[in-house]
This record gives C-alpha cells, structure tokens and sequence, in this order.
C-alpha cells in the first residue's frame, strides 16, 4: 500500500495500528499494510468498525498486529479481539474476495503463480 495511504490509515485510527512504527520484534505492522491500494477503502472501513471497540476495551487494548494479504485474500490479525471484533474481521476477509487488490474494483481469484484477487483491467497489465 502506498505510503500516503498507510499514513492515513494510522492517523485515523490511532489506537488500531498504535504500534505501526514499532521494531520487528514487537509486532509485523512494522511492515505496513502488506497488500495493494484496492483494499484500502475495505480496511478504512473495518478500522471504523473496529477502533470505537477498542477504545472501551481494557487496558492493554487490542491492536492489529500484520495486515496483509495471504492466498489472494485480506489477513487481519490481531493481538487479541472480541467475538464481535472477530466476526467484523471475518466479514472483511471474506469480501475482499471480491475486491480487485490493486483498483478497488469487482475482482475475482486470479492465479498467475501468486494468488491475487483482480479486476479484469489489472489482471492484463
């Protein structure tokens, strides 16, 4: 994901990717979000869901520990997450089945050596 993206994604949801710039040995969103642009509009959205949630939990609350994607779809690991929070995760990982990784478009599972999930246009450049 592009870095602009990333930026936006950690500003918006402080408490969700609150170790974003941590080292490798405290979490892998060291590594940003490890999937295309064409998700971006999917995790904002899961992240809107998710961060209020958090903000009631506990301390030490739960934070997103890798975001990537693994087999053509959408990875959200956590370090720890309600049913509720699970079960809005699910849903995410499932649509972005659907969703073209690099545009954001209708996509299906594509197979080019590494699964991917694209759109038509993006499967052709």
């Amino acid at each position: 994901m592009k870095a602009e993206k990333d930026a936006a994604l950690c500003r918006d949801f402080p408490l969700l990717y609150a170790d974003r710039n941590l080292p490798m040995t405290h979490t892998c969103m060291c590594w940003g979000f490890e999937c295309g642009d064409g998700w971006e509009h999917l995790i904002r959205g899961l992240s809107r869901k998710l961060e209020p949630l958090i903000a009631a939990y506990p301390e030490p609350r739960p934070r997103a520990v890798q975001v990537k994607q693994k087999y053509g779809t959408l990875c959200f690991y956590m370090s720890e997450a309600t049913d509720e929070m699970h079960k809005l995760i699910e849903v995410a990982e499932r649509q972005s089945a659907h969703i073209c990784e690099s545009c954001g478009d209708y996509g299906t599972m594509r197979d080019g050596g590494w699964l991917r999930v694209l759109c038509n246009l993006c499967d052709k450049t």
